[in-house]
């Protein structure tokens, strides 16, 4: 594993500690081009929008689809599967129209709220985000942003046309580091929908499962208190960030934080697990982890 990560590139994050909620919100920009929303046959997504709203439904998907517009949000719910079709939103008090491309299927969404932003709501930083766009290391940006989205204050999170939220391929325990200390959960994923396609970042909440605090670093020590994450840590990843480098004994509010995790391929390739063994059933301890290598 030390072979592999050789070069990891490490940013720890200055932004405010919080509790991750595995299910935070998927936000958009719209940039005059379609969003493209699925639902899931039998569940409602809650979209929100700047302004008060106003929709129109084809006749195609009337009957499909159950909608109610109230105080700037969206509340849909489809009622069984269909084609991607395109419905039209309007702003009540500017008028500005959204196009959503809707598809339903049993598959589920990424998340149950979607969170449509405009470039007025979200501050003007056009000149600092073109500027940003052209000199960033994409591993950067792509930590960047998901750190944004998961922590940063409503009014300062700033969207990014070229990021698009992916489903987690699992939300449940995997086997991400070794020794049976921390348990791992990927909690959300973004993918870069233009060049370089494929690049992913997933944000992976880790908690301590020991009763005493840990330092999680990736260099190694004789301290029986540090966690060496490059030694630990099995997959593949272009880089790894933690939010916070330390944590508390299990049960303490600071025991979890968050690991992004950048990478060519989806989370489950590059973690690179037999699939029996990529997650963690119910039960299974960490002697059983310690054996799995």
């Amino acid at each position: 594993m030390k072979s592999c990560i050789q070069g990891l590139f490490v940013i720890l994050l200055a932004f405010a500690s919080a509790s991750v909620i595995a299910d935070t919100p998927e936000r958009v920009l719209w940039d005059k081009r379609p969003i493209s929303v699925h639902l899931q046959v039998g569940h409602e997504r809650i979209i929100h929008f700047p302004d008060d709203v106003r929709y129109w439904l084809p006749d195609t998907v009337k009957r499909h689809v159950s909608v109610l517009a109230a105080n700037g949000v969206l509340y849909i719910r489809a009622m069984e599967s269909f084609p991607t079709t395109r419905i039209r939103i309007q702003g009540l008090n500017d008028q500005q129209v959204y196009l959503l491309d809707i598809t339903a299927s049993e598959v589920a969404a990424v998340s149950d709220e979607l969170i449509v932003m405009t470039k007025k709501n979200t501050r003007n930083r056009s000149k600092e985000v073109t500027a940003y766009k052209t000199t960033e290391d994409w591993r950067i940006r792509l930590t960047r942003y998901a750190a944004q989205q998961l922590y940063a204050p409503e009014r300062l999170v700033v969207g990014d046309s070229a990021i698009k939220r992916i489903p987690v391929e699992s939300k449940t325990s995997v086997l991400l580091i070794r020794g049976g200390l921390i348990e791992a959960v990927p909690i959300a994923s973004w993918q870069a929908n233009t060049t370089p396609r494929g690049l992913t970042v997933t944000a992976v909440r880790v908690r301590n499962l020991s009763r005493q605090s840990v330092q999680l670093q990736f260099d190694r020590s004789d301290s029986l208190q540090v966690l060496d994450l490059s030694y630990l840590m099995r997959g593949d990843w272009l880089t790894a960030t933690l939010q916070h480098d330390r944590l508390g004994a299990m049960g303490d509010e600071t025991d979890t934080t968050t690991l992004y995790l950048v990478s060519n391929r989806s989370f489950v390739e590059s973690l690179s697990l037999p699939i029996d063994s990529r997650v963690l059933q119910s039960g299974q301890t960490g002697k059983e982890e310690m054996q799995d290598g």
